[in-house]
């Protein structure tokens, strides 16, 4: 088995490496490939020495600048890139804020400035990989669900799986707390990525959804309780990914987001960091930690290994909805369970949405649409639709200002009319 890496001079990959060598017990890892641009080769070497340290002789480790090279013939292909680097995502983070909005990588205007920036080099990247390999992708590279969108209904490239380590965070936390194995847990979890609703929860042959709750006081996987209101979440009746609270809190969100700067400003000095760490150690640190992004190389490296045994698991990813959630149009990526056979993902069902859930996720549907059409037709009238549509966006007094900075900032990478 090829697999590629597109993004490889992340810090991130030492963890993936990690993932990909534990699965080599069960399948056989021919080549791994890390791929990255050139104004990264310097990250890239870095990794590169440091993976070959840990991979050992275990598989042929290879590194490259050269996009066909990294992907032909590949059997998977790992997204995990950030257009633009750390830069654009604390201008992401940055101008909304100049207008008393939520500022963050994947949600609200920064989500926006984001999607816009990095669908030009996935619609490229996607081309390149389907004119070189039979590959499927496996996509990190953030907004992942809107991309997801992007690539399943407006490419048309069928072998695309957006991941995200939330869910897999969520498992490890239940299985902890009902003192069980991930493998047997089931739940009745959906909607979109970073703003998803788990409405039950199964282990082994019961439910056990009340009592989870009240063990757990409502407490959301890696975000402490005390940011929703006990009261809201008693009346929601769900138990709501950490990202709703941009949503539920927008006001304190913007004040606690400027009070405490970027996240951006942080990872750039956690990854200086990492990076001198890696020019010598023969392990992964455990400051590697601090980066956020836990379990992902667990949650892809799992997916992959499953697609190819054709394992009969499920994992919960972002595809196309095919009737798992019954009240949700068909052609919604949504974040669902999957079961996992014939190298493919196969949506199971779940039947119907919440209310609440299905409002939300009907409204950010349709902002992202309406995003990928303005990329599109490359149109500054659709993207200012998109934006006031977005419940975190602009009012009509702003839109065209926040547009103008966001697309200045972002000149290099946007360009609409």
């Amino acid at each position: 088995m090829k697999i590629a890496v597109i993004g490889g001079g992340s810090t991130y990959t030492p963890e993936l490496i990690n993932g990909i060598l534990e699965i080599s017990k069960d399948v056989k890892i021919d080549q791994l490939v890390l791929y990255d641009i050139p104004q990264a080769t310097e990250k890239l070497e870095i990794l590169y020495q440091f993976s070959k340290r840990l991979v050992k002789d275990r598989f042929e480790l290879i590194q490259t600048h050269q996009i066909e090279k990294a992907v032909e013939g590949a059997d998977y292909v790992i997204f995990q890139f950030r257009v633009g680097q750390l830069k654009a995502r604390q201008n992401d983070e940055q101008i909304p804020l100049h207008y008393n909005l939520v500022g963050q990588e994947t949600t609200g205007m920064g989500g926006f400035a984001c999607a816009l920036r990095t669908f030009p080099v996935v619609e490229e990247y996607v081309k390149i990989v389907d004119k070189c390999s039979k590959a499927t992708i496996i996509n990190f590279t953030n907004p992942s669900g809107h991309l997801t969108e992007f690539v399943l209904n407006y490419l048309g490239f069928e072998r695309f799986v957006g991941l995200c380590n939330i869910p897999i965070n969520l498992l490890k936390m239940i299985s902890q707390m009902c003192d069980c194995e991930m493998k047997d847990i089931f739940v009745k979890y959906y909607g979109l990525n970073h703003l998803t609703f788990l409405e039950r929860v199964y282990v082994k042959d019961q439910e056990v959804t009340q009592t989870l709750m009240q063990k757990l006081k409502l407490q959301l996987a890696n975000i402490p309780s005390q940011e929703f209101p006990q009261v809201v979440l008693e009346a929601l009746g769900l138990y709501p990914n950490s990202y709703l609270k941009y949503y539920l809190m927008e006001r304190t969100m913007v004040e606690k987001l400027k009070k405490e700067g970027t996240r951006a400003e942080r990872v750039r000095q956690i990854e200086n960091d990492l990076l001198e760490l890696y020019r010598t150690v023969n392990y992964i640190p455990p400051e590697l930690s601090q980066r956020g992004g836990s379990m992902y190389s667990t949650a892809a490296a799992n997916l992959i290994r499953d697609l190819a045994t054709s394992a009969g698991t499920v994992h919960i990813v972002n595809t196309r909805n095919n009737g798992a959630i019954s009240d949700v149009p068909g052609d919604y990526v949504l974040e669902i369970p999957c079961l996992v056979k014939a190298g493919k993902v196969f949506p199971v069902s779940l039947g119907k949405a919440d209310q609440f859930a299905l409002g939300m996720i009907h409204l950010i549907k349709m902002y992202e649409r309406l995003t990928i059409e303005a990329y599109l037709r490359r149109s500054k009238a659709l993207a200012m639709k998109a934006m006031l549509l977005h419940p975190l966006g602009p009012g009509a007094e702003d839109v065209e200002g926040l547009l103008q900075e966001i697309l200045q900032a972002n000149q290099s990478f946007i360009e609409l009319k």
